[in-house]
């Protein structure tokens, strides 16, 4: 026959205060999404009726003068040699 078994003292699984800690920091997050969820949601008003859409008036563009392309100097502040119709190339 084999001897005995020592018994050995009992000793809890977990610590308790492991386990309050890890209980507490499940509600704290299950808490915050919650308020995150609904602080976030979109902006759904159920109850209201959407606010009739208008047709925009029609409005007329304003006249601009514009002033003739002979007159305008290009960027680098001189005008281009305008040819007379001859027909030849320098």
């Amino acid at each position: 026959m084999s001897p005995p078994r020592k018994r050995a003292t009992y000793r809890p699984r977990r610590d308790r205060r492991e386990l309050v800690i890890a209980v507490l920091s499940s509600l704290a997050i299950i808490i915050v999404t919650s308020v995150l969820v609904w602080v976030l949601r979109p902006n759904k008003d159920l109850g209201s009726t959407p606010a009739p859409a208008t047709n925009p008036s029609v409005t007329t563009a304003p006249t601009t003068t514009v002033a003739p392309a002979a007159t305008t100097a290009p960027a680098g502040g001189t005008t281009p040699e305008t040819t007379s119709g001859s027909g030849s190339t320098p």
